[in-house]
């Protein structure tokens, strides 16, 4: 089942839980695609998701959990406590400072440009150049891209020419 299915078949039970009507929703915006959504015929952004919830009612993490439960066929208890599990190891293996230094000034704070750098497989690619294997043995042994093995090579190159001068 599609999340979007699942969404709408929530919003239609909490509704009629609830008694609510389109006209007690409070966000304009979700207002004019309530119908679309309750026939799963459009998706939302994560801001109107949390304005719809306010308005049945309910916390965000409440309704998204009641549409995880349909969606997998899992009780949301279930899922609820694999969740908190997966949070918590979050949190224990620092996950939580590294959440705060990607935000700043209510923002996303800002990094270089690229693809961030691997140092593992740049390490993988040397001990293996060092033990006498080629590019494209190096490639296949580890799966990296022969362009991304290339690309480790030239550094290194780099790394040893400058080393010798």
């Amino acid at each position: 089942m599609q999340l979007r299915i699942a969404l709408a078949g929530a919003i239609r039970a909490l509704r009629k839980q609830r008694q609510l009507r389109h006209e007690d929703l409070s966000d304009a915006s979700v207002k004019s695609k309530l119908s679309a959504l309750e026939r799963g015929e459009t998706s939302i952004t994560l801001e109107k998701f949390e304005s719809l919830a306010e308005g049945l009612r309910i916390n965000p993490l409440a309704l998204l959990a009641l549409c995880m439960s349909q969606q997998q066929d899992t009780p949301y208890p279930v899922l609820m406590d694999a969740a908190l599990k997966q949070l918590q190891a979050f949190e224990k293996e620092g996950g939580l400072g590294i959440l705060a230094e990607q935000l700043t000034d209510g923002g996303v704070a800002p990094r270089k440009p690229g693809k961030p750098q691997n140092k593992g497989s740049e390490s993988v690619v040397r001990e293996l150049k060092t033990a006498g294997m080629n590019q494209s043995q190096i490639a296949r042994e580890t799966g990296l891209a022969l362009s991304t093995v290339h690309r480790y090579w030239k550094r290194i190159n780099a790394t040893e020419s400058r080393a010798d001068c």
